[in-house]
């Protein structure tokens, strides 16, 4: 019917997401969009021309988390690994912190575990992501679980299709994932740990983790601009919904900011 909204307009509607911060007024004040509720104000508001029966927010919302699918492909068809080199990493969502007594209240009982963050040296209770970015600092794939899975198991299940170095921390050291990868055609690159004989030039490993570094600053821009790390969702659908919304935005914005640089 004309004027109803359609999948694809409500996918392009919330890949309006939140940017927080001060870059709030380029998407419309100070409200920011990291909340569902202002995703669909914001969506109702730009696209009111286009979809005058724009459908009610609860409507909105839902049919944006019945769209996982078609977000998932958008990801798959849209950025891909590079040929030069690619990274890997994993990325902590905590739902609470230290406090054992929530983990089995709220909408991720079952579903999120408890894990330990090396970088923040804490333990949390909730899930991981597991992405690879290719060299354009673009995500181009995810695992999405609780947290205590191990990280190399993620590699393991998302590496496949990126022939070339692939870039990693240490603890992704491991001689049968390095063994496997290579039969991929993927060469693992991680630093050695100090009892470990390295005989790579120390400054190709340099300059690979400084290469490796660049996820970090993506997974960086995620928490701070797109509220990445607030675990809203009622389950882990909804929840996995969310975080791909965000990555999408996310790449879109990078895209963006690479094509206006170039003109």
């Amino acid at each position: 019917m004309p004027g109803r909204l359609a999948d694809c307009g409500s996918v392009a509607g919330a890949e309006a997401d939140g940017r927080g911060g001060a870059h709030h007024h380029d998407l419309g004040g100070d409200s920011g969009f990291a909340e569902r509720r202002a995703i669909w104000r914001a969506a109702k508001s730009l696209l009111a021309g286009w979809f005058p029966c724009m459908v009610a927010e609860w409507n909105f919302v839902r049919r944006c988390a019945n769209l996982i699918a078609m977000k998932d492909r958008i990801l798959v068809l849209g950025f891909g690994p590079a040929g030069d080199f690619n990274s890997f990493d994993g990325l902590p969502l905590p739902v609470c912190k230290k406090t054992p007594a929530r983990q089995e209240t709220g909408a991720s009982r079952g579903e999120a575990a408890w894990s330990f963050c090396a970088a923040k040296n804490e333990y949390y209770y909730g899930f991981k992501a597991g992405a690879l970015a290719n060299s354009n600092d673009e995500i181009f794939r995810v695992w999405l679980g609780p947290a205590n899975v191990d990280g190399r198991d993620m590699l393991e299940s998302t590496a496949f299709g990126m022939p070339g170095p692939l870039l990693a921390d240490k603890g992704m050291i491991s001689p049968v994932l390095h063994d496997l990868l290579a039969g991929r055609g993927i060469d693992l690159v991680t630093p050695l740990r100090r009892n470990m004989k390295d005989d790579r030039p120390k400054w190709v490993v340099r300059q690979a983790m400084r290469l490796r570094r660049r996820i970090e600053t993506v997974f960086g821009r995620l928490v701070t601009e797109f509220g990445i790390a607030r675990t809203k969702g009622r389950d882990f659908w909804r929840w996995s919904a969310r975080i791909l919304r965000k990555i999408l935005a996310y790449n879109l914005l990078i895209r963006y900011e690479r094509l206006a640089a170039a003109a």
